[in-house]
């Protein structure tokens, strides 16, 4: 697959969602290890060919252009994608941002994931908020003398500062949770 001995466990590791230290007992030369039944089953489905193959009971030419099937190597883009956005080994909700309130950053389409097991805001950074059933997406400043900044990118928009959790009440805003990752979807 032209994959560099040295990228194999680490490649091995990212289609099985397996730890590298278990992925190299895979690979020893001394003692090697077996894959558990669904490490394996994803190992199969991630280089796109059956256990026969695998194990070596079926054989078949193998092409340089072929890398598994055209839906074989989406699973494993979305899968590379997702996987770079899990934080603490949470996903996030996805939320698709509306508006170009924080352009450049994020535009219009784009889709930011939203951890929202943070319910208070922790630090500067960009989180999620509710306002009549409408989500927005804002950067954060918390200043010294405990006041709120909730600042759009774009500044074409207005900061709106709060002292306190009861001024963002009456705002109507909740926090939603903490962005902590996004894709960003260009057209071309």
């Amino acid at each position: 697959m032209g994959i560099p001995a040295a990228k194999e466990v680490s490649f091995v590791a990212g289609i099985t969602q397996r730890a590298a230290q278990s992925v190299r007992r895979w690979f020893d030369i001394q003692e090697p290890g077996l894959p558990d039944l669904e490490s394996f089953a994803r190992l199969c489905v991630g280089l796109g060919c059956s256990a026969d193959e695998i194990i070596g009971v079926l054989h078949r030419e193998v092409r340089d252009s072929d890398h598994g099937t055209p839906i074989v190597q989406m699973a494993n883009c979305i899968r590379a994608i997702t996987d770079s956005l899990v934080w603490r080994g949470e996903l996030g909700i996805p939320i698709r941002v509306l508006g170009d309130e924080m352009a450049p950053r994020l535009r219009t389409g784009d889709i930011v994931f939203v951890n929202t097991a943070i319910t208070r805001i922790e630090g500067n950074g960009i989180y999620a908020f509710t306002r009549d059933n409408e989500v927005l997406i804002r950067r954060v400043d918390q200043r010294i003398d405990k006041s709120i900044v909730l600042q759009c990118d774009n500044k074409a928009y207005r900061d709106h500062e709060w002292t306190g959790a009861a001024a963002a009440k009456r705002s109507g805003v909740s926090l939603l949770g903490k962005v902590h990752g996004g894709i960003s979807v260009q057209l071309f």
